[in-house]
């Protein structure tokens, strides 16, 4: 029970930064150049843990490729068929909203920032669902909660939560149902670290590499094509310096995970 309860706390410590991010996009007046550029260093985190640290989880459980390989497949798929559909719905809503004007106006700005923020928000449970999971076995594995995992989670998240919510704030989303939507995927990440404990932890090894590297394929399709493209749109040197910190940020707490 203590372990249940345990990673119930760690899951919700690590997955925290998504409801703060949505509160400080939601509530704290940031310029578009610094949400930006927060961005581009999230964007830099998540690609060296990605790298250095989902994959490395997903193969040394297996210690062969196929599994790692094709959760990997999977987890982008997934997220690019997800992102396809949304952003066919979206078209279609915003189609019929200009029928209904009588009208060819068209609020490509708003539709455009809609489907950036919603898919940053499938992305970002795409990835902390699995990356969540991971940490909860982790924990009943090796029976030590693996710090630097936690922290790599932890400051990857805030950038997806502030991201997704500037998106769905311009697009004209209410604040009552984005905050709802965050505490939605709060709860979620919570409790997928929990079954990671309790239920993963009992899989067959090929079950939890393909599970661990599902993340990594999701959220690297989501940078491809959501975080990056918004956070380089307007340019300028301190994005890449954003990015290049953040990935040597992560790329640290990896080397210190050991």
């Amino acid at each position: 029970m203590n372990g249940i309860v345990d990673s119930l706390i760690w899951g919700f410590i690590a997955s925290s930064p998504l409801l703060i991010g949505c509160v400080i996009a939601l509530y704290v007046n940031l310029s578009r150049r610094v949400i930006t550029t927060i961005m581009a260093f999230g964007s830099g985190v998540l690609i060296a843990t990605l790298t250095f640290s989902i994959l490395v989880e997903a193969f040394q459980v297996t210690h062969t490729l196929p599994a790692t390989v094709t959760g990997f497949i999977l987890g982008g798929v997934s997220f690019s068929i997800a992102n396809y559909f949304l952003k066919k719905k979206s078209t279609a809503k915003a189609s019929n909203n200009n029928l209904k004007k009588g009208s060819n106006y068209q609020e490509k700005g708003n539709t455009t920032s809609s489907d950036s923020g919603r898919s940053l928000f499938i992305g970002a449970l795409m990835d902390g669902i699995p990356e969540n999971a991971a940490l909860g076995l982790t924990l009943a594995t090796g029976g030590v909660l693996n710090i630097a995992f936690l922290v790599a989670i932890f400051v990857s998240n805030l950038p997806e939560g502030l991201a997704s919510t500037y998106g769905m704030k311009s697009s004209g989303i209410g604040k009552k149902r984005i905050l709802v939507t965050w505490s939605i995927a709060l709860v979620l990440c919570t409790l997928s670290t929990t079954l990671g404990y309790a239920v993963l932890s009992y899989a067959s090894p090929p079950i939890i590499s393909i599970s661990i590297a599902f993340a990594a394929g999701a959220v690297l399709v989501m940078l491809a094509d959501s975080m990056i493209p918004v956070a380089f749109k307007e340019g300028g040197i301190i994005k890449g310096i954003a990015l290049l910190a953040g990935f040597q940020v992560a790329a640290i707490l990896t080397k210190l995970q050991g």
